[in-house]
């Protein structure tokens, strides 16, 4: 198999990763932070020898504001294509996203508590999308990368597969509750195991959060196997996250 050389790098950007990848001869922005975090991006740029003119493509998993937050400065310095599912292209056109229900305990009460204030923070710099996807497909850059939808956190909901070894998963999976790969907001919880499942179809050995830190396939196989042995997850009815 022909080795092909790239890089996947994790940027903070307030309470979101955003990842930049890049190639040969193509670079891409996967998610956009949240709003005024631009600097972050800059500085990793410079960091890497790149400008922010170099962005060819801003990928987005979902439209939450904490996950396109910088996407309109971002779209207006470098002049990236912005690709999303066609489920959610509406939503970054009005500049605000719907906040998904709690699917745990300790959400399921934060959700009930802060509507209020997840529905006032849901709003952001709107953004028209170049790019619709609504299923699977690759992209012609010099590093291999397809397009999976994986609903569930929300109905239009994407990860990034690169060269088929690692996925940038959005808010697909979590990172941040010791044992857990679970969000703790989703839309659709039933379809949410099925896009882990999906996941693991790949063949990705590791996965890239929009919250926490990387980790191994082997950690979402062994909360998939206890969360078999111990029943289902508690989900809520599904909720439309679409217009």
């Amino acid at each position: 198999m022909e080795h092909i050389s790239y890089h996947v790098i994790p940027i903070p950007m307030g309470t979101s990763n955003a990842y930049l990848v890049y190639g040969s001869d193509s670079t891409l922005l996967i998610d956009a932070g949240n709003k005024g975090k631009i600097r972050y991006l800059e500085a990793t740029l410079k960091h890497e020898g790149l400008d922010i003119s170099d962005i060819d493509i801003v990928i987005l998993t979902h439209t939450h504001y904490d996950h396109v937050g910088c996407l309109a400065g971002i779209k207006e310095k470098s002049g990236a294509k912005v690709l999303v599912h066609r489920d959610e292209a509406n939503f970054l056109v009005d500049g605000c996203t719907p906040f998904p229900k709690g699917i745990m305990w300790f959400s399921k009460i934060i959700y009930q508590i802060g509507h209020g204030f997840f529905s006032g923070r849901a709003k952001y710099p709107p953004v028209v999308p170049d790019i619709l996807v609504d299923g699977e497909c690759g992209l012609l850059t010099s590093v291999p990368i397809r397009i999976l939808p994986t609903p569930g956190h929300t109905s239009g909901s994407v990860c990034v597969i690169i060269n088929d070894e690692c996925a940038i998963v959005g808010d697909t999976l979590f990172s941040v509750i010791p044992g857990s790969v679970c969000p703790p907001f989703a839309d659709d919880g039933t379809e949410l195991v099925k896009s882990w499942q999906k996941l693991l179809l790949t063949g990705c050995r590791i996965f890239y959060p929009g919250h926490g830190k990387p980790f191994s396939r082997e950690r979402l196989e062994g909360y998939l196997r206890k969360k078999e042995l111990h029943g289902p997850l508690n989900f809520p009815e599904r909720s439309s996250s679409k217009k």
